[in-house]
């Protein structure tokens, strides 16, 4: 988020130019044709801008390593462009703990994915969890499945199969080469009144991409349609607003150039978004999410219970506004 926030204070060239640059380096990784100017592009950008992120590291840096929690594509992209590897892995403590990783050899990197089950291990899906064809619940079987959970039987039958399996309360699917992609948590999983199923976390990811934005939490459970609750970075703001000239409101929450501002990004940023997961509705926050306000897990994951808590009233009052018109492609049936 910092490289990308400092990228788009820096002239439209320089914007276009590391665009194009983490386009061409994403088709070099799937073998794709590149054309002359885009390999031009990449090197340019590799001498002006790549290279002095490295250069932040130490230099030395060759291989970024992800898991425990989502890494949007656009990230991974960014970040192997920049010629650090990236490589994702799955595994749970039941798990002890690894499932799944990409490897440094050829064919056995997709990003995007958690790569392919490791040697011994199997992994299936359950579709009955599913909201489409081949998306299911993680099944995981394999010698580093744990027998169970010690004194604790009820909760052992829950999570493990009959013959041995253990379900993880992960969804995701196997593409056609045997990776593996995660798509959620059943439990975060929710549906809107229209019967379309929301898988939040993943959407938030995406968000949260924009320099402007801290923390998202996207909430629609049993509604007509999504609504948001975002969180501004505050300091990143003010400095746009000073950019512009423009002078804001002591509370930005309803500065109507504040929201202008959160719309325009909401809207860039789910742009590749099935209709019904868009946000229809919004409400801005300056407090952002944390361990201490009793609102993120240890590993960073958003209480959403707690947050429904806290913020009840702000997302039904979203709902009592006028309802936004659909548009088209809010009864897309899309894949």
């Amino acid at each position: 988020a910092t490289v990308t926030k400092q990228v788009a204070e820096r002239p439209k060239l320089v914007q276009g130019l590391f665009r194009r640059a983490i386009r061409t380096a994403s088709r070099r990784r799937r073998n794709e044709p590149t054309s002359a100017m885009d390999r031009l592009a990449l090197r340019l950008a590799d001498r002006l801008i790549f290279s002095k992120v490295r250069d932040r590291f130490g230099g030395r840096l060759k291989y970024a390593i992800s898991a425990s929690a989502t890494l949007s594509l656009d990230v991974a992209e960014t970040i192997d462009a920049m010629g650090i590897e990236v490589y994702e892995g799955y595994g749970l403590t039941e798990t002890s703990p690894l499932v799944s990783g990409n490897v440094p050899s050829p064919g056995g990197r997709k990003l995007g994915s958690v790569g392919r089950a490791i040697p011994g291990v199997r992994v299936v899906i359950d579709e009955s969890f599913g909201d489409r064809p081949g998306c299911g619940e993680i099944v995981v079987y394999g010698p580093n499945v744990m027998r169970g959970y010690f004194g604790r039987p009820e909760e052992t039958a829950k999570t493990l199969t009959s013959d041995g399996g253990l379900r993880t309360g992960d969804l995701g699917y196997l593409d056609d080469d045997g990776f593996l992609y995660i798509t959620g948590r059943i439990k975060e999983q929710y549906k809107l009144e229209n019967g379309k199923y929301v898988m939040p976390s993943p959407l938030e990811e995406e968000l949260k991409l924009s320099p402007y934005i801290l923390n998202v939490m996207l909430y629609g459970d049993n509604r007509p349609y999504n609504v948001a609750l975002v969180v501004i970075n505050v300091e990143a703001v003010r400095a746009w607003a000073k950019g512009k000239g423009l002078t804001l409101d002591r509370d930005l929450t309803t500065d109507p150039k504040v929201r202008q501002l959160v719309e325009g990004e909401l809207l860039g940023f789910a742009e590749s978004f099935r209709g019904y997961e868009k946000p229809h509705a919004f409400a801005i926050l300056t407090e952002d999410f944390s361990i201490e306000g009793g609102l993120l897990t240890p590993s960073m994951k958003l209480k959403r219970r707690e947050a429904l808590a806290r913020y009840g009233a702000v997302l039904d009052a979203l709902y009592r506004a006028p309802r936004p018109q659909p548009t088209r492609d809010d009864r897309s049936t899309r894949a």
